[in-house]
């Protein structure tokens, strides 16, 4: 039992986190910081795609501190990362780390929300009164 708390207890940690670091890069890319234009401008597909990105970036952050959608806003964030590994990889260069390990951080907050899950719905099998047979 302690392990599950633990487990929960980090994956929290983590939901939190990449919430907070997702909510203020999506705001930057929002609110026009001059990095982010700059950064877009060398992307070359328009400064559309910066609000694309930033919006799916802060929803996802805010998907991440609602329970049952923090699946979906950690899937969100690993295919941003795919995309920002290609990019760097691609068009603009630079280190590849920062994406790369923010995709890994939302995939491991993908299996362990789904290995809480699983522990969740093992446990309550296990509390289930079984009805004996005659």
């Amino acid at each position: 039992m302690k392990a599950t708390k633990l487990k929960k207890a980090v994956t929290w940690v983590i939901q939190i986190v990449l919430a907070m670091i997702f909510l203020t890069m999506g705001m930057a890319k929002l609110s026009g910081v001059e990095g982010t234009i700059q950064l877009f401008e060398q992307i070359g597909f328009g400064q559309w795609f910066r609000f694309v990105t930033g919006a799916i970036e802060v929803t996802a952050s805010i998907l991440l501190l609602f329970g049952p959608y923090a699946s979906l806003g950690a899937g969100l964030i690993l295919i941003t990362m795919t995309g920002a590994v290609m990019t760097h990889l691609w068009w603009i260069g630079g280190s590849i780390l920062p994406p790369l390990s923010l995709g890994a951080a939302a995939a491991l907050l993908m299996a362990l929300r789904r290995a809480n899950r699983r522990a969740e719905e093992l446990a309550m099998l296990e509390e289930f009164p079984r009805k004996k047979s005659a």
